[in-house]
C-alpha cells in the first residue's frame, strides 16, 4: 500500500475543512473493507500558494514532511464510536497511493497543460487535480456538488427547477452550467462579474420566475427570494447533527462537502464510487469531528 498525499491548495487554506474530509473519507473506505488504502498511509495537508505553479512544487516537498497528527486521531476517534458495517463485496483502489490536490481561490482559474476530463479547462473553474508523475489531470466538481446538494435538500433540476444565481466567478460558471446540463433553468442576478461563457437562451428564465434554490456567490449576503439558499461560508457549527436545511439556508458546507464526493467520483478514484459515504453521512462526520476538534 503506498503513501494517499491529499492537499488543498490556494490562498487563504487555514481555515480550510478539505483535510477533515480527506481523512474521513479514506476512514470510511478502508472501514467498508476497500483494499489498498487507510487511514495510516493517508496525509492531508494545506499549501498556502497564490499560483498552481508554486501549489505543485510545495507540495512534493510538504508531502515527504507529512506525517500523522491531531486530525487523524480525532478522525480515528470518532470512527471507533460511529461505526459503519463494511461491504460484502468492496472495491479495490486501483492506485495503490497517489497525490491529489484540491484547488481554491485564486487558483481554480489558472489552468495549466493538464488533461482535463471535463469542460472546468472551458469554464476557468479547475478545483481538482491528480498527479501521475508527469500526467497531471483536472476536473472541476463544484457545479456537480451543487446539484447533488440541491437534489438531497428536494430540488430537482431535471424536473426544470429554476436556480437564482448572483456571481460570475469560477464557481459559479461552473455551478451554472452544469446546472442547465442537468435540465434545470436559471435566473441570473447581476453580480460583480458577467456570466461567461454565456448560457443557451432556452435555460434562463426572467426574474418573475419562483426560484427553487438561490445561490448568490459574491458573498454579500443578497435575499434572492428563493425557497432555499445555498450560503457559500461557512455558517459555524450550531446547527443540529444531520440536520440539512435551518430556516430554509444550506450551510457551504454541504457544497464543500457535495465536491469533495464528486472529485472521488469523477478523478480520483471512480472505481471506488459505489463505496462512498452518503453526502449526509460525511457532512454528519465533519460536523462531529469539527465539534471534536474544538473540544481537543
Amino acid at each position: 500500500m503506498g503513501l494517499l498525499v491529499h492537499a488543498v491548495a490556494g490562498r487563504p487554506v487555514q481555515g480550510s475543512l478539505s483535510p477533515l474530509l480527506a481523512l474521513l473519507t479514506v476512514g470510511r473506505l478502508e472501514e467498508a473493507g476497500v483494499v489498498g488504502l487507510g487511514l495510516a498511509t493517508t496525509r492531508a495537508i494545506r499549501i498556502d500558494a497564490k499560483s498552481t505553479e508554486e501549489a505543485l512544487a510545495r507540495y512534493h516537498a510538504s508531502a515527504m514532511s507529512s506525517s500523522t497528527g491531531l486530525l487523524h486521531h480525532v478522525v480515528a476517534a470518532h470512527l471507533h464510536d460511529e461505526p459503519r458495517p463494511s461491504m460484502t463485496h468492496p472495491p479495490v483502489f486501483q492506485a495503490g497511493g497517489g497525490q491529489w490536490l484540491s484547488l481554491t481561490s485564486p487558483l481554480k482559474h489558472q489552468v495549466g497543460a493538464w488533461r482535463c476530463i471535463d469542460r472546468s479547462h472551458a469554464l476557468l473553474s479547475v478545483n481538482a487535480l491528480r498527479v501521475d508523475g508527469e500526467d497531471v489531470r483536472s476536473a472541476g466538481t463544484d457545479g456537480a456538488g451543487v446539484v447533488d446538494v440541491a437534489r438531497m435538500a428536494g430540488v430537482s433540476p431535471e424536473q426544470g427547477a429554476v436556480l437564482r444565481l448572483r456571481g460570475g466567478g469560477g464557481a459559479a460558471r461552473s455551478t451554472a452550467h452544469a446546472w442547465a446540463e442537468a435540465g434545470g433553468r436559471l435566473h441570473l442576478v447581476e453580480g460583480r462579474r458577467v456570466m461567461k461563457p454565456q448560457l443557451h437562451a432556452s435555460s434562463l428564465v426572467g426574474d418573475d420566475a419562483q426560484a427553487a434554490l438561490g445561490i448568490d456567490f459574491d458573498g454579500e449576503g443578497v435575499d434572492l427570494g428563493a425557497a432555499l439558499q445555498v450560503v457559500p461560508a461557512y455558517q459555524g457549527t450550531r446547527s443540529p447533527l444531520g440536520t440539512a436545511v435551518q430556516g430554509g439556508v444550506l450551510d457551504g458546507r454541504w457544497m464543500l462537502v457535495a465536491q469533495h464526493l464528486a472529485a472521488w467520483r469523477s478523478l480520483w478514484a471512480p472505481e471506488l464510487s459505489d463505496a462512498l459515504p452518503t453526502l449526509e453521512d460525511l457532512m454528519h462526520d465533519l460536523l462531529s469531528v469539527e465539534v471534536a476538534l474544538k473540544a481537543a
